[in-house]
């Protein structure tokens, strides 16, 4: 079994400091100040970059960062972005793993660290964000791809206001939200509902390189 994932969450387009944010929380005047992007993290950022290389095929790469991971979530167990990390790249693991029971249990236990994660932090954008995009991308023999349009539509929801979030997540990050929800309705063929979507999307950076990315799909569509 092998099976082929997009590259992790936007393209390398983590949002630098300073750039604009676009806070996912509706809270009034008096509530505590909304957290910075979770993408933002440096260590997130490094993690973002080799996953890269890891998803591209380098073999060694995923090795290295799953064992990195594998500490990092030891260190700190309560960082749930960490835990959702681990699972989407032991996903990649069984993607590099010979047949047999090994691969399969890379999978059965990526998914679990990804559910735990989002069980455990479930207002966290980010968290969510990787286990959508990583089960969005297994096959549908799997039976995630439900799992992954919930969480496509609760990160709308987020996005919109509708579900408070303590984060104020980066336009590149909001962004690559409507980007990829767009995409999981298109897979149900509601390509009404995407183009919404994607539309919305557009919005926040017209000339971004998933703006460029958002107007290819709608190109698509016409």
């Amino acid at each position: 079994m092998k099976f082929c994932r997009l590259v992790l969450y936007f393209a390398a387009a983590v949002a630098l400091p300073g750039q604009n944010t676009h806070a996912v929380s509706t809270a009034g005047p008096a509530a505590p100040a909304l957290l910075p992007d979770p993408f933002s993290d440096p260590l997130i950022r490094q993690i973002v970059a080799r996953d890269r290389v890891a998803v591209a095929g380098d073999h060694e790469e995923t090795k290295k960062l799953a064992a990195d991971l594998e500490k990092w979530t030891a260190a700190q167990p309560q960082n749930h972005l960490l835990q959702a990390y681990l699972g989407s790249v032991y996903t990649l693991c069984s993607r590099d793993a010979w047949p047999g029971p090994g691969k399969l249990t890379y999978l059965r236990n990526g998914g679990r660290l990804l559910n735990a994660a989002v069980a455990a932090d479930p207002l966290n954008p980010a968290v969510r964000f990787v286990r959508a995009i990583d089960f969005f991308e297994l096959p549908a023999i799997f039976g995630q791809r439900q799992v992954a349009r919930d969480d496509f539509q609760f990160l709308l929801r987020q996005a919109q206001g509708e579900i408070k979030s303590p984060y104020a997540l980066e336009t590149d990050t909001v962004q690559a939200i409507y980007y990829y929800a767009g995409l999981s309705l298109k897979q149900e063929w509601l390509e009404p509902q995407a183009k919404i979507v994607w539309q919305r999307g557009l919005s926040f950076d017209p000339n971004s390189e998933l703006g460029g990315k958002i107007r290819l799909e709608l190109a698509k569509l016409k």
